[in-house]
């Protein structure tokens, strides 16, 4: 990989709806018997100043969805899903910028980077720059998580999340800063309402 697909100036600035949707479907898929990751697609626009602002995150209810990953069995259903992607880029009159999923708690632990196949799937597709990641456990830590990450905490249910957020760059795959929009700094915590 030469080039990277976003040409970007870290942070990534992460709207405060894109947040809360992306923990409301994290939530969601937590509290699903068995529980399952959630998955879907972000779009969003280049900044005056260079820097990727993700405006809108949309969940996407195809594939098969397990504890552990989101399946999809067929080239048909992978085709499906890339048009409703570009479908939505259209209607929206934004750019997909990548897509995003959970990694739920599973025996007291959550796996907290991309797995190998998060990786081989973030990395065979072409129309990528980024990859978000929501972790989701039961447990009060409010830490921010450093720079390269934003952390929420959500009061009525106990539940923490961590978002991290990866990019395609000319060294390879590597996660990037990321601040929620109207924070000076990248990486910080929040309450949910």
């Amino acid at each position: 990989m030469n080039e990277p697909i976003l040409r970007f100036r870290p942070p990534v600035i992460i709207l405060r709806p894109v947040m809360f949707e992306l923990c409301r479907l994290a939530r969601n898929g937590y509290e699903t018997p068995r529980k399952r990751e959630a998955f879907g697609f972000l779009y969003g626009r280049l900044s005056r100043q260079g820097r990727l602002e993700v405006r809108k995150a949309i969940d996407y209810r195809g594939g098969r969805r397990t504890r552990s990953g989101v399946c999809f069995d067929n080239p048909a259903a992978i085709l499906r899903a890339f048009h409703r992607r570009w479908l939505i880029a259209r209607a929206l009159d934004m750019r997909f910028l990548g897509g995003f999923h959970s990694h739920v708690e599973i025996a007291g632990r959550v796996f907290c980077n991309l797995s190998r196949e998060d990786l081989s799937s973030f990395r065979s597709d072409s129309e990528a720059g980024l990859e978000a990641l929501m972790m989701v456990w039961a447990g009060g830590r409010r830490d921010a998580g450093g720079p390269n990450a934003v952390s929420a905490y959500e009061e009525s249910t106990g539940y923490s999340y961590r978002l991290r957020v990866y990019a395609k760059r000319p060294a390879g795959i590597r996660r990037v800063r990321v601040r929620l929009a109207g924070n000076q700094r990248a990486g910080c915590s929040l309450t949910l309402p």
